[in-house]
């Protein structure tokens, strides 16, 4: 192999390794510390439908507090999440989506995600309802 085969592969390998989900640690998706607060990208792809904006993580006590933006910052999802208990609580929902059924099937899938965050794992797929849940981190730059 030459020298340059194996630099492009030594490159490549890099990047990969680099822009892989699971080359990023939980603290740095997830908020661990108390009063610490994580932004976000959020999609979330239904068979018929799509729902994206600014998903806003606040860390209280033993308690996250969520909250889902869509592109025109109306609120979509305000939601919190024990940490102790390992559960969600939906505070208020657009009324598209407030159904006792759909409210049902958020808490657990919130749920879901909020556990894979801590583990620092972006994703979850709801494969019953063919329902992608999708935050990415926003990383603030200073100047």
């Amino acid at each position: 192999m030459s020298h340059l085969a194996r630099t492009c592969l030594l490159y490549s390998s890099l990047l990969l390794m680099l822009l892989s989900p699971g080359s990023m640690k939980a603290q740095d998706v997830f908020p661990s510390n108390d009063g610490e607060q994580m932004r976000y990208t959020a999609y979330i792809e239904m068979p018929k439908a799509y729902l994206s904006g600014v998903c806003i993580l606040l860390h209280e006590g033993d308690v996250v507090k969520g909250c889902l933006f869509n592109e025109f910052g109306l609120t979509a999802l305000d939601f919190t999440y024990c940490l102790q208990k390992q559960k969600v609580k939906l505070h208020s929902v657009v009324p598209q989506l407030d159904k006792w059924y759909i409210r049902h099937m958020l808490k657990k899938d919130l749920l879901q995600l909020m556990q894979r965050l801590q583990q620092g794992d972006t994703q979850y797929r709801n494969e019953r309802h063919q329902i992608t849940y999708q935050l990415t981190p926003i990383h603030e730059t200073t100047e």
